[in-house]
């Protein structure tokens, strides 16, 4: 129940969960009963449903959320050697992969698939000779078929030219603090002393935090599945582009939500002293 917990309650913390929520409590605030209070209920109820319209807005203008991912990725950018040292294993967060259940033909590699994408390509590059694949399975859904990430991630890996001896799984992990305490014991069990630690660029300042707090590992990390180019290369404003930037789109929020949701994690994280 606690897990389930700590995925729906901030739920109502990101944008859309919240703005929604606001607007909810605009409705509720409507003017009922007698003129003076009437007035007073009709301007909270305006406050607060004009507070949440304005709050998903924000959110979902590209504007704003280019700023918010750009945030994240610049450090994990700038966190990223640009000489990447050789390590006792590439170890491959989960996120990005979709389970090999009918009609699909086999694993299918969503958004952040790149992590494993890059993993697999560490590994054939020599920087280390086992590839941990890691991720739990994370579903509330009754008799789910799908079993967990790592062994798909498994799976695909060996289909992309890793052999089944140089694979590890982790299959038991369903959060970044999890990965980072079940990661960290495998390596001691090893003798390891350093991982490559592969992660999408928004979820790396969360992840290398919390790796170095609980793996006991050096840990050097690796990020890819940038979902912008930096500053630099994203191109000169023109007026359509402004103009764009400033309406709402699907997403921008989705990217916003993105963004919020590492920050929220990782001042978590740190209240619970994980990282």
């Amino acid at each position: 129940m606690g897990f389930l917990l700590s995925k729906l309650l901030p739920l109502l913390l990101y944008p859309l969960g919240l703005g929604l929520l606001l607007q909810l409590l605009g409705l509720a605030a409507a003017p009922k009963g007698s003129k003076q209070c009437s007035r007073r209920r009709r301007q909270a109820s305006l406050w607060l449903n004009g507070t949440g319209v304005g709050l998903i807005w924000l959110c979902a203008m590209p504007l704003s959320s280019r700023q918010l991912i750009w945030g994240l990725e610049d450090r994990a950018a700038a966190l990223t050697p640009r000489q990447l040292p050789r390590a006792d294993a590439v170890v491959v967060l989960g996120g990005g992969l979709r389970p090999a259940l009918p009609p699909r033909q086999g694993v299918e590699v969503a958004e952040g698939g790149d992590r494993l994408l890059r993993g697999v390509q560490l590994v054939r590059r020599g920087l280390a000779p086992l590839l941990v694949t890691s991720g739990g399975r994370v579903s509330f859904t009754g008799h789910d078929p799908a079993p967990p990430e790592a062994l798909w991630a498994r799976d695909l890996a060996q289909e992309l030219g890793i052999p089944a001896d140089r694979i590890l799984i982790n299959p038991g992990s369903r959060t970044t603090a999890e990965e980072a305490r079940d990661i960290g014991a495998l390596g001691r069990r090893r003798g390891w002393t350093r991982v490559l630690l592969v992660t999408s660029a928004f979820h790396m300042p969360r992840s290398l935090a919390t790796f170095q707090q609980r793996s006991g590992l050096t840990v050097v990390p690796v990020a890819c599945d940038y979902q912008l180019p930096d500053r630099a290369h994203y191109g000169q404003p023109t007026l359509g582009n402004t103009l764009k930037s400033l309406l709402p789109d699907a997403e921008a929020l989705y990217l916003s939500t993105v963004a919020l949701k590492e920050h929220l994690g990782l001042a978590i994280y740190r209240l619970r002293g994980w990282s």
